[in-house]
C-alpha cells in the first residue's frame, strides 16, 4: 500500500468516528431532558409526602438539596444555537435571557424557602412545596411549548 493510500484510510477512519454537530445537539437535548425529569421526580416525591401518600420525612432534605443542585445547572442546559427538533424550549429562552435567568433564580428562592421548613410542619410544607411547583410552572409557561 502506498503512503497516500494509508493516509487516506487513516483520514477516513478519523472522520467517520468524529462527533458531528447533530450528535452534540442530541446529547445536549437528552442530558437536558434527563435533568428536568430528575427535578420532576424529586418534586413529585415531595408532593406525595405533603399529601400523606409517601412517608419519607427523613428524605425530604435530600430531595430539596437535589432540587437545588439541579436548579444550579438549568442556565447551562440551553446553549445558543440550533435546537433539537424534539425540544419544547421556546425561542424566549434565548431572546429573553434575563427573564429566563430570573425564572431560574425565582425557582431557586422558592427551593431555598422550602429548605428552611421543618418537614414535620405539614401545613408550611404543603405551602412551600406548592410554591416550588408553581415556580416551575411559571417558567414553563413563558419558556416551554406544550405546557
Amino acid at each position: 500500500m502506498k503512503r497516500a493510500d494509508i493516509f487516506i484510510l487513516v483520514l477516513l477512519a478519523l472522520l467517520s468516528s468524529a462527533v458531528t454537530a447533530e450528535d452534540h445537539e442530541d446529547a445536549v437535548y437528552l442530558y437536558r431532558s434527563n435533568i428536568m425529569e430528575m427535578a420532576q421526580t424529586h418534586l413529585k416525591a415531595l408532593q406525595k409526602y405533603v399529601k400523606g401518600e409517601l412517608p419519607i420525612e427523613k428524605h425530604v432534605p435530600k430531595h430539596v438539596d437535589a432540587l437545588l443542585a439541579l436548579n444550579s445547572m438549568y442556565e447551562d442546559l440551553f446553549p445558543a444555537g440550533k435546537q433539537h427538533p424534539e425540544s419544547e424550549a421556546l425561542p424566549a429562552v434565548w431572546s429573553d435571557p434575563k427573564g429566563f435567568r430570573q425564572g431560574i433564580h425565582y425557582n431557586r428562592k422558592r427551593i431555598m424557602a422550602l429548605k428552611q421548613v421543618d418537614p414535620a410542619d405539614m401545613k408550611t410544607m404543603k405551602r412551600a412545596v406548592n410554591e416550588v411547583r408553581m415556580s416551575c410552572g411559571d417558567c414553563h409557561y413563558f419558556f416551554k411549548e406544550g405546557k
